[in-house]
């Protein structure tokens, strides 16, 4: 039984630490056209990739929502980490955006819908 309980720990703790992100997107409010490249990654932090693509470079960024508690399932069971397990990668959701530069400074920015 200890040794469930260590996995699904474990398991747990790598979930969180995938999480781990620098990038905030309520930052993205302090971003403003004609800023310079180098100031948004000052504000937003490096961005996850970079494209260049018809003369502009595009920053792109993601950000994961902190885990939700999830219902009160018993671990003493594989069935209950299963289901321990499956709620928790439905608690997370991916947010994307992307900053458009052109000439080292900020043309455009938005969240990237799905």
């Amino acid at each position: 039984m200890k040794t469930i309980k260590a996995i699904a720990f474990g398991v747990a703790i790598l979930l969180i630490a995938g999480c781990a992100t620098t990038f905030k997107p309520w930052k993205l409010s302090d971003v403003q056209e004609g800023m310079e490249r180098e100031l948004v990654v000052k504000v937003l932090g490096n961005p996850d990739f970079t494209v260049d693509k018809d003369g502009a470079e595009y920053l792109y960024y993601t950000y994961q929502e902190e885990m939700t508690p999830v219902s009160d399932v018993t671990l003493d069971t594989q069935e209950g980490i299963e289901r321990r397990v499956e709620e928790f990668d439905r608690t997370l959701k991916d947010y994307k955006y992307e900053v458009m530069i052109v000439d080292g400074k900020v043309v455009n920015y938005k969240e990237i819908q799905d």
